[in-house]
C-alpha cells in the first residue's frame, strides 16, 4: 500500500474484517480526523478507497503485539464503528473533556502504526 496515513490504514482494515465489508466510516476516525483537519485547516476530500488486503492483513497480523485495551479501542472504532461515546463507556473512559478519549485513540493509532511500520511480513513496509 501507498504511504496513507494511519486513519487510512485503520479504514481499510475495519472494512476487511467487518463481517459484511460494509463500506462506511468509523465515527470515531472521522471525529478524530476532521478534529485533525480542521486544526490544520484542511477540509475533508470525500474520496473512496479500494479495498487493500494485503495490508488490512498487516495490520491484523501486528493487532496482536498491541496492547489489549489499545487494541480493544481499534475494534471498537473500526471493525464495530461504534459511536465514541459507546467506545468511552464500553472502555471505562471519561467521556469529557474530549480529549481524554481523543488521546487514547491517537496512542492506540500510533503504537499499531510503529507496529505496522516495522512489520518485516511486509514488502518494503507501508
Amino acid at each position: 500500500m501507498k504511504s496513507h496515513d494511519i486513519g487510512t490504514r485503520l479504514e481499510n482494515w475495519g472494512r476487511f474484517y467487518r463481517p459484511n465489508r460494509t463500506i462506511g466510516i468509523s465515527p470515531t476516525g472521522a471525529y478524530c480526523d476532521q478534529l485533525e483537519r480542521e486544526a490544520n485547516g484542511e477540509k475533508p476530500s470525500g474520496e473512496r478507497r479500494k479495498l487493500d488486503e494485503l495490508d488490512a492483513a498487516a495490520i491484523e497480523r501486528n493487532m496482536r503485539l498491541v496492547e489489549p485495551r489499545q487494541r480493544m479501542m481499534l475494534k471498537l472504532c473500526y471493525i464495530d464503528q461504534a459511536d465514541p461515546n459507546v467506545v468511552c463507556r464500553k472502555m471505562r473512559i471519561a467521556h469529557r473533556p474530549a480529549t481524554i478519549f481523543v488521546d487514547l485513540f491517537r496512542q492506540a493509532q500510533a503504537t499499531i502504526e510503529a507496529l505496522v511500520n516495522t512489520d518485516k511480513g511486509v514488502k518494503g513496509g507501508s
